[in-house]
């Protein structure tokens, strides 16, 4: 019998695997360590950055500039604290007053924070003394059309946050890490969706959507879509205004800085992009019966689990099993409608009429459901058609969360027998992802 360790949360979860399992491969991140010495690289990226002048020559060029710097939500791990403090140092250096800042954190559609969260991310000073708020998605009046976007054959219209469109400078804030839709995260993303309106949002989501079951997790910019409408739509915010000046990184096991690039946005968006396709990007020799991905550290909800399940769904064979772990403390955080038909019978239903019919059905039948949940149904209706589906999460199965085609366990060793029984007696062939919320495969052809 084989025992397999994955990070959960602060502590680590041991499980024993059946004794007919046999691990082909453990798919870890190979992204180097951060070392101790991150905070300092860091502040000599902000005094070397990529195709723009250093930080501080942007400041002390816009006295009683006002700044608006983007972070990230509760959904990402970075350590904002102590970056935050090294681009403060810059503010005052060049004589920028705290009332001319404004933190802004990029939710997109996410849930906005909460003063106790708000104090967790950042760090309870800059909390209680810089103005913050979330995008307000939903509040029309809030938002500047910067008129259509238009990249990869796709057009959006583009409604941005008005603080946001009218600072003097925007300091982007971001990690660089895998993105099931985008290739890639960070960068100008953290602008589109991040800052922009509900209707911004959904059309570019809906616009993204695969026509059939294809991989863009990893893809590079000139082939993704969704990436080539982001970039575009980032440089028509910085067209009509303003300066933007960009802090990425990628983040080690720790979520230490690992690599780090300021200055141009796209620039270096694309340099850490490279980095983390070394480090994510994981070569698998053959497809395995037994997927078993620990959705950590996009374990927050259900709604950030799952895309651990479409990065790293590409690693099972037509027809084998994908074990989802999650401790989703968040909850589930997305719309959970409760059918009473078992996950078997969705499966079957879906490879009858099949994945993009079932889609089209539904998104007819519910036509209010949002852009990126329109791209999530027809996402999991693929990955169903294709394989079963098994979650494990104590949070959402001891709050009888219901998703259909979803069978959601407690305990571990629940789903490896259910896996047993549905594949049939036999050994089993087994690929572990501990990290599969930042990790994805790639298949020798």
């Amino acid at each position: 019998m084989t025992d397999i360790s994955i990070p959960w949360g602060d502590d680590t979860l041991t499980m024993a695997l059946p004794a007919d399992w046999t691990v082909q491969q453990i798919a870890s991140p190979s992204v180097s360590s951060a070392g101790e010495d991150w905070p300092e690289r860091l502040a000599g990226a902000l005094s070397q950055p990529e195709g723009v002048p250093p930080l501080a020559k942007l400041l002390s060029a816009r006295p009683g500039a006002r700044v608006v710097i983007i972070v990230e939500d509760l959904t990402r791990y970075s350590p904002l604290p102590v970056i935050l403090e090294a681009v403060f140092r810059e503010f005052h250096h060049a004589g920028i007053p705290d009332e001319n800042v404004e933190i802004f954190f990029a939710t997109g559609m996410h849930p906005p924070l909460t003063p106790d969260e708000a104090a967790g991310k950042i760090g309870a000073g800059l909390a209680a003394n810089i103005a913050w708020r979330c995008n307000p998605w939903r509040d029309r009046d809030a938002y500047v059309n910067l008129g259509q976007v238009r990249a990869g054959g796709a057009c959006i219209d583009l409604l941005v946050d008005r603080g946001v469109v009218g600072a003097d400078l925007r300091i982007v804030v971001t990690s660089v890490s895998p993105h099931l839709q985008a290739g890639f995260g960070g960068g100008y993303k953290m602008f589109v969706p991040g800052c922009a309106h509900l209707e911004t949002i959904r059309r570019l989501h809906l616009v993204s959507v695969p026509r059939r079951n294809t991989q863009q997790v990893g893809q590079p910019a000139r082939l993704n879509r969704m990436r080539r409408l982001i970039d575009a739509a980032g440089s028509l915010v910085d067209a009509s205004g303003g300066k933007s000046f960009g802090v990425q990184y990628v983040l080690d096991a720790e979520n230490g800085l690992s690599t780090v690039a300021a200055g141009d946005i796209i620039t270096c968006q694309r340099m850490l992009a490279k980095h983390c396709s070394a480090g994510c990007g994981i070569i698998l020799e053959s497809p395995a019966d037994v997927v078993i991905v620990n959705a950590w550290p996009r374990d927050f909800d259900l709604w950030q689990a799952f895309k651990a399940i479409a990065n790293t769904c590409w690693a099972g064979r037509d027809n084998g099993v994908l074990i989802c772990l999650a401790r989703c403390p968040g909850g589930v955080n997305m719309p959970t409608p409760k059918f009473p038909i078992s996950p078997r019978f969705v499966r079957r239903v879906v490879r009858l009429l099949g994945a993009n019919a079932m889609a089209s059905l539904l998104t007819r039948l519910v036509p209010t459901l949002s852009g990126d949940a329109a791209f999530f149904v027809r996402l999991a209706l693929q990955i169903i058609q294709r394989n079963t589906i098994i979650m494990v999460s104590p949070a959402i199965a001891d709050a009888d969360e219901k998703m259909p085609g979803l069978t959601v366990y407690a305990d571990p060793a629940e789903a490896f027998a259910a896996a047993d029984d549905l594949l049939g007696k036999g050994p089993k062939r087994v690929v572990v992802f501990p990290s599969g919320g930042i990790s994805y495969p790639i298949l020798r052809r």
